[in-house]
């Protein structure tokens, strides 16, 4: 609790970094520093959306699924749910080499190419059982595509995640005249936000009534009774069946 005081005092009066630069992103490099020797593993957070997409999965009792997760990273969630789903075929996409690299060492069956910004009608990705963007439509403009296309390209259903712009750190943060900071190196990392409402509206206006919103994370306790205010993290399953 001690840890998540700090960070949330972090969040209220802080900016992530005092220095900008213009030079070009290098997503290997970050993924060099961010891993470093060790082996991929999940934080808190990755933790329970794996918990999450799994519990779907088993549910449905598809047998030997093919499991897509775009933006895959080092591969750490989506290993988990392959652990957690025995039979599952694992294929992840992404834009850096290092990532994928570290994919396929954590067990990942395939690994491919992929920059959202550049292909918002996923060309290159295959169409699976299930596809998974977590933590991943904030960083693209058009997300509604990338969405919709996703549902045509998943069997059974998609998987979304964003951070709660609606948590109260953000909320603060605005009152005393900063925006909400969801970025480490550069302002731009996030390009689109949503609270638990807003994602409900947005779900609604896209014709995803049947959708499932799920809160995790954030103030322990408090979250559960006030997700809007206090949760830190909004999970969305949207099935075709």
């Amino acid at each position: 609790m001690r840890d998540a005081l700090r960070r949330w005092w972090y969040q209220l009066f802080f900016y992530p970094t005092q220095i900008l630069t213009l030079i070009d992103e290098d997503y290997d490099a970050y993924w060099r520093v961010k891993r470093g020797a060790g082996k991929p593993s999940l934080n808190a957070w990755q933790k329970e959306r794996a918990e999450l997409v799994t519990e779907v999965i088993k549910k449905d009792g598809l047998s030997n699924p093919v499991i897509a997760d775009i933006g895959c990273g080092d591969g750490a969630l989506l290993a988990a749910v392959l652990v957690a789903v025995p039979g599952a075929r694992g294929v992840g996409y992404d834009s850096s080499e290092v990532a994928r690299d570290l994919a396929t060492d954590a067990g990942i069956h395939e690994t491919k190419f992929l920059d959202l910004r550049t292909d918002p009608e996923l060309a290159g990705v295959e169409s699976a059982d299930y596809i998974l963007l977590l933590e991943t439509l904030e960083h693209v403009t058009e997300s509604e595509k990338v969405l919709a296309v996703a549902m045509k390209k998943a069997r059974r259903g998609v998987f979304i995640s964003f951070p709660n712009t609606g948590f109260f750190t953000y909320r603060l943060r605005l009152l005393f005249g900063k925006f909400p900071a969801q970025w480490i190196r550069m302002p731009n990392e996030h390009v689109r936000f949503w609270t638990l409402r807003d994602l409900r509206w947005w779900l609604h206006a896209q014709g995803y009534r049947d959708a499932r919103v799920v809160t995790y994370q954030g103030f322990p306790g408090l979250g559960r009774v006030w997700p809007a205010l206090f949760a830190g993290g909004l999970f969305v399953s949207i099935s075709h069946v």
